[in-house]
């Protein structure tokens, strides 16, 4: 276990961010090394333990890390809600635009800003995020901004379009696994709130 490495890892997931496999550095798409210091085998158990210690627990879904309150399995959280609803908005909307849905995982392709815009003024988006009572119509790029880019679940690419990153592609495929594009209430992994209080806030 690396000690810097080892403090950057707790400082993200604690803050209610994934680890994942790859990040975004100086506009490339390159192998992330905290996910590789988490994913060793020999530092593994080491990080499950010390997470275990503090309440949480250590989760890896796909390609991302991330955790998991002690305790609170069975219940949703106010983050994972908002992630859910977004994730769903932006999957249902690219159907109906028409436009392939693996466009948002292509780093050389992307969801514009201008698509994002149609999607959130659609009839359905609307109707999903007043069922969800979480996101106003006026707020939703900040919503995509605080909710899914900084959490690591998405970032915008060097066209500036909306690309999911390793974490925000396995919770739309946990989402396609279990049913939720049609029910957004079922199927989600509870993600630790953030405690930090600057991201905290922006939710």
């Amino acid at each position: 276990m690396l000690k810097e490495r080892s403090q950057k890892i707790y400082q993200n997931l604690i803050n209610g961010r994934v680890i994942n496999k790859r990040h975004v550095d100086n506009g490339l798409v390159i192998e992330n090394p905290l996910f590789t210091e988490l994913a060793l085998v020999e530092n593994n158990r080491h990080y499950v333990d010390m997470y275990a210690f503090m309440g949480y627990e250590l989760k890896q879904l796909g390609d991302c890390f991330f955790i998991n309150e002690i305790g609170k399995e069975d219940t949703i959280s106010d983050a994972s809600m908002r992630i859910q609803v977004l994730l769903v908005v932006l999957y249902r909307g690219m159907t109906t635009i028409p436009m392939h849905t693996d466009a948002i995982i292509d780093d050389k392709a992307g969801l514009s800003r201008e698509r994002i815009s149609l999607i959130a003024e659609s009839e359905e988006c609307q109707e999903i995020l007043s069922a969800a009572g979480l996101l106003k119509k006026g707020d939703f790029f900040r919503d995509v901004t605080s909710v899914l880019v900084d959490r690591n679940l998405a970032y915008w690419n060097s066209r500036d379009r909306l690309v999911l990153t390793d974490g925000g592609t396995a919770l739309l495929e946990h989402l396609n696994e279990y049913g939720s594009m049609d029910n957004w209430d079922l199927g989600l992994e509870k993600i630790a709130e953030p405690k930090s209080q600057d991201i905290g806030n922006s939710l």
